[in-house]
């Protein structure tokens, strides 16, 4: 504890060879180390896969040109790798042994099974253009490199992405975690990061994605050369390589440029199999598109697609036997739910809900709530714009949207003249596919997907000339520069690639020093390490580095658990939310075994809730009885809160209120009663709750305030297991908690910046 250094960050016990730092002959040798093994991590992965996928192709005889061959059997190896690691993180065999022999069994056999190719000549580039598309590609490839070596400091990438990977790492395999939503998604390029990162820590898992960009560059420019069009190819290659989000994304511990390489690999996989007939091609096409969907939720779009394509192929070819059809379909839809599946699995056994965090409704489970969904769907389906008219200019140019797609790609209806050709109607039938999900997020991100074939489409409709293309990429390739992209960016649109900093890359200038200077996450990561003792929990209000602390965090919309403490702390603070609305319901007096409460009325703003529920007769009330039972229609899980006489607690529905929404008293035996009592937040207006089948006289009332709740509040959530609270500075309870910390029973223990850590006593 109290150490900040790379040697506390990275323990011995965790590198290759179990050498310290110090041991090790200080930080300068520690650079070289830290830097060769980030190039070792990246590489070997990057070779494990080629080898899987080299075996692959051999076993199945697959047999390509030249360099398509090697790119589609590494990202078919890389599917088939993140499945092992998968499996190795389900028997808790991630140990750094086990990952040596993987990608050493794996170089193994590829030396065994030589896989052949397909010796058929290709059409090269003009001259021109090869000393122009190399020079900018190897420009910006030393530009990509510097970045992704760098110490990892990308919002999502180590949030989450990395903080799943070292959790993992440290855990030797899965664990059931239901307090972050982010686990429950599909991590097909997790499991291939976890095994870079056995070797290179987090950055050797950005410079591994960093090499999907650039297979995605050269799986275009095969492309085009596939069809004829070699400079159609490298044109439309250029321009996803200099897109400013790409290149941002891809040198991150990110996902998109990964699915946008195994998307496009799988369409190029069905191309070929449309053109030669082998339908052993529908094999790694099949792996590729399950690999998607393992990779991102959204890209069960490759599936359909898939799907969609093989089906009307083998059907407009007349074919005398269904058999071959649904043989075809039999084997990509085997395929797929095999990379898929686990992953389903996976959240089915643990949560209940096999597609968590979303489709709660479906699937009512206790981990996320149905209003969260709600919202976060509603939100980045919108971004809260008032019209969505700017999106495509802020997507592309001011990049206040999460990043620059590109100036030009503003020229994105250009690509409908391409509709020319064959070719040109397939590649756009691609691009609609891979384009659908993007209508539930209008970030920048979620369009690199689909970007390979809106850049393909492009560049075909303008082969009427070819200057035009030369022009359109040199102008991509200035306006990637990263100087260039601050002189037409929103100040707000700073997401984008630093120039070359090759210093971090080369560990001239410590990690320490560099995540020190530009990411407040890291600081506060480090803070908790440094004041937090091991087992303690934090319930924080804003996420922060977590791929970079051993902390047990629990953030405030991670999960419906982390909501309800961020429920309780704001009932002590707002009387809006505490239990003061008393609705009373009197009626002549009857004996009772069971009774429900029914919402008659919907709402798409107020969500129902009951603070306490009471029952009387006459002036006494009835004690609650341990034979008693509840239940709710909606979230029941907490339906104990309204019986529980603590007024910082309720139930919640926890989605809007619906008619016929109920909750039921079960008391286990005859009870007499003529009054009851349901003490309810004012935050619920529209509400109309009527007893089921008694004809009761309401009234509704205005309880006494409580007083200071700040105390209960507190006490109540450390009776959660919760130890300390991190409290960002822009958030609705810090000024309060800051102001008089002992108020609610805290004790401040250290601040970086606007964000404070308190213990609560």
């Amino acid at each position: 504890m109290g150490e900040t250094g790379p040697d506390a960050q990275y323990p011995a016990e965790y590198w290759p060879g179990g050498t310290s730092v110090k041991a090790a002959g200080g930080a300068i040798e520690f650079g070289v180390r830290h830097f060769l093994s980030i190039l070792f991590g990246a590489v070997f992965t990057s070779a494990t896969c080629w080898s899987i996928g080299r075996v692959s192709f051999d076993r199945l005889r697959i047999r390509l040109r030249q360099t398509e061959h090697e790119l589609l059997a590494c990202v078919t190896g890389a599917a088939v790798l993140s499945l092992i690691v998968f499996l190795l993180c389900v028997a808790h065999l991630v140990w750094i042994p086990v990952m040596w022999a993987v990608g050493l069994g794996a170089l193994a056999l590829r030396w065994k099974f030589s896989a052949g190719m397909d010796g058929a000549a290709v059409e090269r580039l003009p001259r021109l253009w090869r000393w122009l598309a190399g020079i900018i590609a190897a420009f910006y490839a030393f530009l990509y490199l510097t970045n992704s070596i760098a110490p990892e400091n990308s919002p999502d990438g180590q949030a989450y992405h990395l903080a799943l990977v070292y959790r993992y790492f440290r855990l030797h395999g899965f664990e059931r975690l239901t307090t972050n939503m982010y686990s429950n998604l599909s991590q097909g390029m997790e499991m291939l990061y976890l095994f870079a990162f056995s070797f290179g820590r987090h950055a050797a898992a950005a410079t591994f994605h960093c090499c999907f960009l650039f297979a995605l560059a050269l799986l275009m420019f095969c492309y085009g050369r596939r069809i004829g069009r070699p400079v159609t190819g490298a044109c439309a290659a250029l321009l996803v390589y200099l897109s400013p989000v790409v290149g941002i994304d891809g040198v991150s511990a990110y996902n998109d440029v990964a699915l946008a390489t195994v998307g496009f690999a799988t369409f190029y996989l069905v191309e070929i199999w449309r053109a030669t007939k082998e339908q052993v091609l529908l094999v790694p096409a099949g792996l590729l598109a399950g690999f998607c969907f393992a990779i991102k939720y959204t890209g069960f779009v490759a599936a359909a697609y898939v799907f969609c394509v093989v089906a009307w192929e083998l059907a407009r070819r007349r074919v005398e036997s269904r058999k071959l059809l649904a043989i075809s379909l039999a084997t990509v839809t085997g395929l797929v739910v095999v990379m898929a599946a686990p992953w389903l699995l996976k959240n089915w056994l643990w949560l209940g809900n096999p597609v968590s965090p979303f489709m709660n409704s479906v699937f009512p489970n206790p981990f996320i709530h149905i209003s969260f969904e709600d919202e976060y769907r509603r939100y980045f389906r919108s971004y809260d714009l008032p019209s969505l008219w700017p999106v495509f200019w802020m997507d592309t140019v001011k990049g206040q949207l999460g990043g620059q797609v590109g100036p030009t790609f503003l020229l994105a209806p250009v690509a409908l003249l391409s509709l020319r050709k064959p070719e040109g109607r397939r590649i756009l039938l691609a691009w609609l596919f891979f384009f659908l999900p993007c209508s539930q997020n209008l970030g920048a991100r979620f369009l690199i997907p689909s970007l390979p074939f809106l850049a393909m489409g492009i560049a075909m409709a303008l082969e009427f000339s070819r200057p035009t293309q030369t022009v359109l990429v040199m102008a991509a390739a200035l306006l990637a520069w990263p100087k260039v992209i601050n002189k037409y960016r929103a100040p707000a649109g700073g997401w984008q690639i630093a120039t070359m900093p090759w210093k971090a890359a080369l560990g001239i200038v410590p990690q320490d020093k560099w995540l020190q200077e530009r990411d407040g996450g890291w600081t506060t990561a480090r803070m908790l390490d440094e004041f937090v003792p091991a087992g303690k929990r934090i319930w924080s209000t804003t996420p922060l580095a977590e791929s970079y602390s051993t902390s047990e965090i629990l953030v405030s919309y991670y999960s419906a658990e982390g909501e309800l403490i961020q429920d309780i702390l704001t009932s002590a603070f707002n009387t809006n939310y505490q239990p003061l609305w008393n609705l009373r319901y009197t009626f002549p007096p009857r004996t009772m075994e069971h009774l429900r409460l029914v919402q008659n009325t919907a709402s798409e703003t107020d969500i129902w809730s009951i603070g306490e529920m009471k029952f009387f007769l006459g002036e006494r009330e009835i004690p609650r009885a341990p034979s008693w039972r509840f239940d709710a229609s909606a979230f029941p899980w907490d339906i104990g809160f309204a019986f529980d006489s603590n007024p910082v607690t309720r139930w919640r529905a926890w989605e809007p209120a619906r008619r016929g929404m109920h909750v039921d008293v079960d008391f286990g035996g005859p009870v007499r009663l003529d009054r009851i009592e349901l003490h309810c937040s004012h935050d619920q207006w529209k509400i109309e709750v009527n007893i089921e089948g008694v004809d009761a006289h309401l009234k509704k009332l205005e309880d006494p305030p409580f007083g200071d709740l700040r105390r209960i509040a507190m006490a109540t959530v450390k009776m959660r297991g919760i130890d300390y609270i991190l409290m960002g500075g822009d958030h609705v309870l810090a000024k309060d908690i800051d102001g008089d910390p002992g108020r609610w029973g805290l004790k401040k223990i250290a601040d970086r910046g606007d964000t404070w850590l308190f213990q609560i006593q």
